[in-house]
């Protein structure tokens, strides 16, 4: 009788064993999950500061990005720009760093938390020459945000 219920589970067994190879057989096959990357690029500008009357520009146009992983971003300043200004980074409304950049040129990059959503502003703080006679009229630029998608 113990025989009998030996070769009662045989062919389950046999079906657990096709089972688990064929699963480990796809499982080598299948090539690694990769997470695809993440770039937005956002325009910003200040077409006139109100008042124009100091070098720091009291309007902070910002973007938004949504939840990625290792996310960082840039601010490239307009090439038309007739002199070099500071831009100071605001990350969810409190200032992060800044960088003093030329027309066109780009700030190192700035590292944001990730997988959770981000506002990120720019404020620019003129500097004296070119057309600068004390004050910022107007300004713009490009904030460049990179990271990964989270894998779904």
């Amino acid at each position: 009788m113990i025989v009998k219920r030996i070769r009662l589970f045989e062919p389950i067994a046999e079906m657990c064993v096709i089972v688990t190879a064929t699963t480990v057989a796809a499982l080598a096959l299948a090539g690694p999950a990769s997470a695809k990357p993440y770039a937005q690029d956002s325009y910003i500008e200040v077409p006139q500061c109100q008042p124009a009357t100091s070098q720091l520009c009291p309007q902070i146009p910002t973007a938004r990005v949504g939840a990625i992983m290792s996310p960082t971003v840039t601010f490239t300043a307009n090439s038309n720009h007739c002199s070099d200004i500071i831009a100071h980074v605001f990350i969810d409304g409190a200032e992060f760093g800044s960088d003093l950049l030329e027309p066109g040129e780009t700030t190192p990059e700035f590292p944001l938390e990730g997988l959770q959503p981000h506002t990120v502003g720019i404020q620019a703080e003129g500097i004296p020459g070119g057309c600068n006679r004390g004050w910022v009229d107007a300004w713009g630029g490009t904030l460049h945000f990179k990271g990964t998608l989270p894998l779904s």
